[in-house]
């Protein structure tokens, strides 16, 4: 004979059910939020990429921040001697005004963050593997992003005026970069550094 549950054990798993159903609803709405979130770095990169984008915002990039991501090779570039010279810094902060990346916004305070402590190298690595799969998606840009890095490079080279401006750790830095990004960045970097 089955023995019929208490008041107080139906009531137990009604709660347990309906906690069970509460956190269905917050996962179902932390996927979508996820997802959101996915779709907003995907179009700030202009790719339809949203596994590639899942990458990007756990490398740290989602939000407004994602606008800047391609440039972070200017970063690296800035970073080839060591230290930050002026007019890096300068050329790095002109290109983000051009973009109407704006003092003060998230976008602009991650590049200056950037600019005052070098970046680790295993994040240097990763953005630049992940660059490349941007740069693949949408389908070109690496020529672009490398005649940014020389545009840095040359900022801050020779003296007043005269010499190399593109130290030789640059110029390797730079056709690093262009191979990782693939063929048509390398042909930007034959054409201007040779």
């Amino acid at each position: 004979m089955p023995i019929e549950p208490s008041d107080e054990e139906e009531r137990y798993f009604a709660a347990v059910e309906a906690e069970a159903r509460r956190k269905l609803r917050e996962s179902l709405d932390d996927n979508a939020r996820h997802m959101e979130a996915n779709a907003h770095v995907a179009a700030a990169l202009a790719t339809d990429d949203h596994t590639l984008a899942d990458q990007i915002r756990k490398l740290g990039f989602g939000g407004e921040n994602a606008k800047v991501f391609d440039l972070l090779p200017l970063v690296h570039v800035a970073w080839a001697d060591g230290t930050i010279q002026r007019g890096e810094r300068a050329a790095i902060l002109k290109i983000l005004a051009g973009r109407g990346i704006e003092r003060g916004s998230e976008a602009f305070r991650t590049i200056e963050a950037l600019l005052e402590e070098r970046p680790p190298e295993s994040f240097m690595r990763q953005s630049l593997a992940l660059l490349r799969s941007v740069v693949a998606s949408r389908g070109g840009g690496a020529d672009e992003i490398v005649d940014l890095c020389i545009k840095v490079a040359a900022a801050s080279g020779g003296i007043l005026g005269f010499g190399t401006r593109i130290g030789d750790d640059e110029k390797q830095l730079i056709a690093a970069i262009s191979v990782e990004l693939g063929e048509s960045a390398g042909t930007a970097v034959k054409q201007q550094l040779t």
